[in-house]
């Protein structure tokens, strides 16, 4: 039959267990992982706790839309994966700091074997065995502000690594959106280099039959073959260019280089001029609302804050109350019960001027701080004051390159009317096709600014695709 003393041990083991085993029950028990966003290409603050992400894109097979372009990036591309993963470690390091608030408990046991001298009566009471077993448990009762200082600095920490995710989605919807429309723009310059190939051609045939029928000379075949060797030359560009625009874009998305990924052209406004901007002063208003480095800025201000109370905690003592209880014996298991109860102040009187230093230094990087936000915040006005001006310059660039086209259009259709009746020369057909190559490339140039401008504009703003790509796969999803 078990002894009580034994029965006592075990009983003091299962208990030791059994905590531990609770200490270990939920890898969340406070459920800090809730308050950092869901998944890695969700944005933080904007969709409600246990939402669910809209399904995964394919991007093989089919066409992309920007949209699905931007989703396959920020569920593939490496940076928001490692912004993800410090905002999780950040919501770690607050339920870390939240557990000095919970006592310490703890469960101790040995056996030795020895022979200890006693200098009382210098007696050798020789060999004896020792067992030993204590279950205890600490709390710190007072610090002067020490760890709410420090659980406030954690958890403002992770608001400021939450924004900053969200700041590595915008960034990463930019690059998209960039890559993007310059593949889109590299596609409709090589289409014009097509285009102005199959245009030189046939004006190679139209010399060299004028010159069979003795109506133009050699030299206008020379010329005309010219012009459609330099149309060859720019041809070969412009498909290298496509391939180096559809690398970049596969390589932003998080893809293999090689793969190939189909895109859907977006469609031109009509009429660009329809698109309203708002006032200069709203916009400067609704940036400093929305643009996440300075809401990430306001949150180091609030980490500097803490850090601050926390060093003027040290300047207090710090009370903890200990309790243990257990047995000792010289024979396993042990019957002689022990318990102890206390309490203990720790105070340090002088630390060297420590303390004076740290409370120094977390003032001036509170200060700091501050004037970081400040210069950030002229910084993102100049930003947003670029871009709106960029957005009105590309307006303008479309309707200026529009009527480039339509002139060299028409100039090209009368010089080659021109050349084939014999009044014209083959240098003013040669100029004339140039010219509508230049113009075809600028109007390209002008919508990709525009596209780029407006990109630009957007996240300048702190508006982006990165939220706005969820939804429109889901609703494509779901229709």
């Amino acid at each position: 039959m078990m002894r009580m003393s034994d029965m006592r041990i075990l009983s003091l083991c299962l208990l030791a267990v059994g905590t531990g085993v609770a200490g270990c029950g939920t890898i969340d028990p406070w459920s800090e992982l809730s308050k950092t966003p869901p998944a890695r290409a969700a944005l933080f603050g904007t969709s409600p706790s246990g939402a669910t992400s809209p399904p995964s894109v394919d991007p093989s097979g089919r066409n992309l839309t920007l949209a699905e372009c931007i989703r396959v990036a920020l569920e593939r591309n490496p940076q928001t994966a490692v912004s993800w993963q410090a905002a999780r470690a950040a919501a770690a390091r607050v339920g870390q700091t939240r557990s000095e608030y919970l006592p310490t408990l703890g469960f101790n046991a040995g056996a030795a074997r020895g022979n200890p001298a006693e200098l009382d009566n210098q007696a050798d009471r020789g060999t004896r065995n020792t067992f030993d077993a204590l279950f205890g448990v600490r709390y710190l009762l007072f610090d002067g502000g020490g760890r709410a200082a420090r659980l406030q600095a954690a958890q403002e920490d992770l608001l400021a690594v939450n924004f900053r995710h969200n700041t590595v989605l915008q960034d990463v919807a930019l690059a998209v959106e960039q890559a993007y429309y310059d593949l889109l723009a590299a596609r409709q310059l090589q289409e014009v280099a097509q285009e102005t190939v199959k245009q030189t051609a046939y004006h190679v045939a139209l010399a060299e039959a004028r010159h069979k029928v003795g109506v133009a000379a050699k030299s206008d075949v020379l010329q005309a073959q010219t012009e459609k060797a330099d149309a060859d030359l720019s041809l070969v560009r412009a498909d290298s260019a496509v391939r180096v625009a559809q690398g970049r874009l596969a390589s932003v998305m998080g893809l293999r280089v090689s793969q190939t990924v189909d895109i859907a052209p977006p469609l031109l406004p009509q009429d660009i001029h329809s698109l309203e901007l708002a006032d200069i002063e709203q916009l400067l208003d609704e940036a400093a609302m929305t643009r996440p480095e300075l809401k990430t800025a306001l949150a180091q201000i609030e980490v500097q804050r803490a850090a601050v109370k926390s060093a003027e905690a040290r300047y207090w003592p710090s009370v903890s109350a200990g309790a243990g209880v257990g047995w000792t014996g010289r024979t396993f298991p042990p019957n002689l019960s022990q318990w102890d109860l206390g309490l203990g102040v720790d105070w340090a009187l002088f630390t060297g001027f420590d303390r004076n230093y740290q409370l120094l230094r977390s003032g001036s990087d509170l200060a700091r701080s501050i004037a970081e936000r400040e210069s950030l915040l002229q910084g993102v006005e100049l930003e947003v004051w670029t871009a709106y001006q960029r957005v009105i310059e590309a307006r303008q660039a479309i309707d200026a390159a529009g009527r480039f086209v339509a002139s060299a259009e028409e100039n090209a259709r009368v010089a080659e009317g021109e050349y084939k009746n014999g009044v014209g020369s083959i240098i003013a057909l040669i100029d004339a096709q140039n010219n509508r190559s230049v113009a075809r490339t600028r109007l390209v140039q002008a919508q990709l600014d525009w596209y780029t401008a407006m990109a630009q504009f957007e996240r300048a703003v702190g508006r982006t695709l990165a939220q706005e790509s969820e939804v429109a796969v889901s609703r494509k999803v779901k229709s």
